[in-house]
């Protein structure tokens, strides 16, 4: 807050870094701490005053959030989330207007990564030509799909991961069971593992025994209908970790580092025989998939492909 104070804040700042780092808190807590009223020495939000109070009610005028939505009226069970252009068209017409509290106009993008094109070009005027006393806040875990147009209009904040031993003492504190694992899991975020905590660990196992099944002697596209019903984007994920796995068992050594650690044996045997061209092709593919995740794709027919190219390897 000492920017605030100093009438140096920016008018735009880019909050990134590994998914449950505490980014979107702290964006929260920024918004709450410059539209309050009666802020502590610390410059951190009273929570008493007015508006404090319509910001824990989310009826604050001057202050916007934005998250990915579904498109309307959409019949799909499984609807792709992005941000579009109407709504960040109505965004920019909120931020140019006067402030209710003649104060900040803050607006928070959440996953802001998600935003379309178009959507993202219409932001961008607002962040070239921003009005007096006006922030906005990106938040996303991938800042890499982010225009370079607008992360260059950014003050960029990159929230690192705590030592791992300080993480796994608050996860524990919290009552999360296998800790260890769900924060391996995680990347080292405790906010993840906490939020996943055991369904996903669950989820997990349901993917192990799709890419073990050729091992075991299974048939490993019967787990194709299960895996179609996880959420695309986070089950994408998980087998990212076990190609990335893959690579550093077969170009480091059977004993190096991994993720999945409990699934080691089945990995070192993959390892022992899969081809590591066919290994990087299909890290290849994988990574295309998580790049058009916002893009409506029929998710048997996705998980069928992956998996015979899984044991092809």
């Amino acid at each position: 807050m000492q920017l605030k104070q100093a009438q140096r804040m920016p008018h735009a700042i880019l909050l990134y870094g590994e998914e449950g780092s505490g980014k979107a808190d702290f964006a929260q807590a920024l918004s709450a701490a410059m539209l309050c009223q009666q802020p502590a020495e610390n410059g951190e939000a009273c929570g008493r005053c007015s508006a404090c109070q319509l910001i824990a009610a989310e009826t604050h005028p001057d202050l916007a959030l934005i998250q990915p939505a579904p498109p309307e009226n959409t019949k799909s069970k499984k609807p792709v989330l992005n941000i579009r252009i109407d709504t960040i068209r109505q965004l920019c017409n909120k931020l140019s207007s006067t402030s209710q509290f003649e104060g900040y106009r803050i607006a928070v993008i959440e996953n802001a990564d998600r935003m379309l094109v178009q959507a993202a070009n219409a932001l961008l005027k607002t962040l070239e030509e921003p009005g007096e006393r006006t922030l906005i806040v990106l938040v996303t875990s991938r800042p890499f799909r982010l225009p370079i147009t607008i992360r260059s209009r950014c003050q960029s904040l990159r929230f690192p991961q705590p030592n791992q031993d300080i993480a796994l003492q608050w996860l524990q504190a919290q009552g999360l069971k296998s800790a260890e694992i769900a924060l391996k899991y995680a990347h080292g975020a405790p906010l993840l593992a906490l939020r996943q905590q055991e369904e996903a660990i669950e989820q997990r196992d349901l993917l192990a025994k799709a890419l073990i099944a050729g091992i075991n002697g299974e048939t490993s596209l019967s787990y194709a209908a299960q895996l179609a019903d996880l959420p695309k984007d986070i089950s994408l994920g998980w087998l990212l970790d076990w190609v990335s796995d893959l690579v550093r068992l077969k170009n480091t050594g059977l004993e190096a580092g991994i993720i999945n650690e409990k699934n080691r044996p089945y990995l070192k045997k993959m390892a022992q025989k899969a081809d590591l061209k066919r290994v990087f092709i299909f890290h290849d593919q994988v990574i295309e998939y998580i790049r058009k995740e916002s893009i409506a794709l029929n998710p048997q027919l996705l998980w069928e492909n992956l998996l015979i190219s899984w044991d092809a390897l």
